[in-house]
């Protein structure tokens, strides 16, 4: 477990302080990570995603690490198959860019929320000086990518949403270009297109995002921010 974990993922749970009473809702799982993280220390995880494939791997993951109190599950993100107020957290990592209306979505997962529950999102953000160029490159790696947002509009997504930030929490992650392509399935001719979007960057950019190149390779870091929300 350990050598799959980034550092985002001590963010997440430094916010969501996970407890053995905890039932969770791993919001838009992927393949899991975020849910796999807190599986020891709390009840029960429901690991919900609308993507099979990315399920059956989650599945597959699940079992290879030993994870009996996690369960899997088809939905509609925008439609959760859950009664109101089931699970007392809620953790959503790197999914929220991908969303095409947010703040309905933080809306539905506010319903399942009980009283006193909280939920944490993780999601790379932008400033004003990367906003342009970073979205444009994410798009090229990822056709579904809608937005990374800046701070002050992931404000405006919760408070649309009918909830308010508790805590926040940043993190600088930097980044292998070849192995941030390798993780989205990114096609040879494509990735040399965004290797070669990284070389033209604008120097301001560039700095802004310390982006390094060293022989063949590339690296570049990004803001992850960790929000962690209550109702209102």
């Amino acid at each position: 477990m350990e050598q799959m974990r980034d550092a985002s993922l001590d963010l997440l749970v430094d916010l969501a302080r996970p407890t053995s009473h905890d039932a969770v809702l791993d919001y838009a799982t992927g393949a899991g990570m975020a849910g796999f993280t807190v599986a020891p220390d709390v009840a029960t995880v429901e690991a919900a995603d609308e993507l099979p494939d990315l399920l059956e791997e989650g599945k597959r993951l699940a079992t290879e690490l030993g994870l009996v109190n996690v369960a899997f599950t088809l939905v509609d993100l925008y439609s959760l198959p859950y009664k109101d107020g089931a699970f007392t957290l809620v953790v959503c990592q790197n999914a929220l860019h991908l969303l095409p209306d947010p703040a309905t979505a933080l809306a539905e997962l506010q319903r399942v929320l009980s009283a006193g529950g909280r939920i944490v999102l993780l999601d790379p953000v932008v400033d004003e000086e990367t906003d342009k160029a970073f979205n444009e490159i994410a798009r090229l790696r990822e056709p579904a990518h809608r937005r990374h947002y800046r701070s002050d509009e992931l404000d405006d997504i919760v408070r649309r949403a009918g909830l308010t930030v508790r805590q926040r929490g940043t993190l600088r992650r930097t980044i292998d270009l070849d192995y941030w392509l390798q993780a989205a399935a990114v096609p040879p001719p494509k990735a040399d297109l965004i290797r070669g979007r990284f070389k033209i960057l604008p120097v301001e950019v560039q700095a802004r995002m310390d982006v390094a190149f060293s022989d063949r390779s590339v690296s570049f870091s990004y803001d992850v921010a960790g929000l962690r929300l209550e109702q209102a």
